[in-house]
């Protein structure tokens, strides 16, 4: 008899470990583990399976709803001033020349011929060429891997997605004699590499969520967990950054949980050094993220990334009472990212404003991850949807499995 109420008792136990997370969470997490010991940490939702074809029809879409909207609204670029120089999105010194580069750059896009890029069996060939190689570099990983507590060096010697796109530059100006083609087709095949790698960020990210505030429910222990940062922060050490790579190393079991709460401790002074901005705070939601009132406007802030490079306030991360905002706002700047290619302006400074472009919103939908953990954890589906509609990864279909 003692022994049936042992194994009940195991099997509530192993319950419990588990009634705090969504089923979702069980669904997409996988612990990989050998002699009680965390090896891996797998999410089932990032597969093995890759075509380009979602990113073509994902930015074809978004080009000709653009143009439409261009030819369309008489008030188009009006409007589109007045959005991108709201104070919480161009509040900084360099304001007016970012927000002209920005609609210069939308403005160079209005007599594309979409359809002729796009159709050009040249542009096709290309395309299919380097998903070929993407896809025989990409064979070689397990795509699905988020974190590997034994290996200090996992993701360090793996970084080889990189070398693709190095490739893809170098044949595209051999092919190419178009530059609007060429020009389309590098911004392609960049965004596309670092798409398929902000996938494992955005969902480490969301991993994070639960290690912070639900790793009692894990059914992990303290180390494993511990470890699992270490791996996570080992994974976003650049590939040339071998010193830094060695320290991992060398530190191993506090390598991650150093590094989480000395960017907790930032967060933390960057809300204290902001306060007075906001007329009233809501809840903490997690490290990176918090409620509050900015002016008329509820918003989460990300206290992890700051608005853009000239910009040192906390990034706004989700308009509660007007989600679809910052959709709008992201659409334009990673159009505004291909149309800065076409100006007729010096190259330094086309490369100021397209670190300007990508710094208001790169990082940011990649900590949002964490803000998707959130809303998972306390099942509000709809504001799960909304950041998705931000983060727009059109190879990141299955999150939500």
């Amino acid at each position: 008899m003692n022994k049936y109420l042992i194994i009940i008792s195991l099997l509530l136990s192993f319950s419990n470990a588990f009634a705090g997370v969504p089923d979702t969470f069980n669904e997409r997490f996988n612990f990989i583990k050998k002699d009680g010991k965390l090896i891996e940490i797998r999410d089932r939702s990032m597969g093995f399976g890759f075509s380009i074809a979602p990113y073509i029809k994902y930015i074809k879409e978004n080009l000709k709803t653009e143009q439409a909207l261009m030819q369309s609204k008489s008030d188009y670029y009006g409007d589109l001033e007045e959005l991108l120089n709201e104070d919480a999105f161009a509040l900084d010194e360099k304001s007016n020349q970012n927000v002209k580069i920005v609609m210069d750059s939308l403005k160079a896009l209005e007599t594309l011929d979409v359809d002729g890029i796009f159709g050009n069996p040249k542009f096709r060939n290309f395309i299919k060429k380097f998903e070929n190689k993407l896809k025989f570099e990409l064979s070689k990983l397990n795509p699905s891997v988020l974190a590997h507590t034994q290996d200090t060096t996992f993701f360090y010697k793996r970084k080889v997605t990189y070398q693709v796109v190095t490739w893809g530059l170098g044949l595209a100006k051999k092919i190419f004699s178009s530059v609007p083609i060429l020009n389309t087709a590098s911004y392609v095949l960049v965004k596309v590499e670092k798409l398929i790698r902000e996938k494992r960020l955005f969902h480490q990210n969301l991993l994070m969520h639960y290690m912070e505030n639900h790793e009692s429910e894990l059914g992990l222990s303290k180390e494993d967990v511990d470890l699992a940062y270490s791996s996570i922060y080992e994974s976003r050490i650049p590939w040339y950054a071998f010193w830094e790579s060695t320290a991992a190393k060398e530190n191993w079991k506090r390598y991650g949980i150093n590094k989480f709460f000395t960017n907790v401790r930032l967060a933390n002074s960057t809300l204290r050094a902001h306060r007075d901005r906001y007329t009233t705070r809501g809840k903490r939601m997690n490290f990176a993220f918090q409620a509050v009132k900015e002016g008329e406007d509820n918003v989460i802030i990300n206290l992890f990334d700051r608005q853009s490079i000239f910009n040192s306030r906390p990034a706004i991360a989700f308009y509660i009472d007007n989600p679809k905002k910052m959709v709008r706002k992201r659409i334009i700047m990673q159009l505004a990212g291909l149309g800065i290619s076409f100006l007729p302006i010096p190259n330094f400074i086309k490369n100021i404003g397209d670190k300007y472009i990508k710094s208001t919103y790169e990082k940011q939908k990649l900590t949002e991850g964490a803000l998707y953990g959130y809303f998972e954890a306390t099942s509000n589906f709809l504001r799960m949807d909304e950041v998705l509609m931000q983060y727009q990864n059109p190879f990141d279909i299955n999150i939500r499995l």
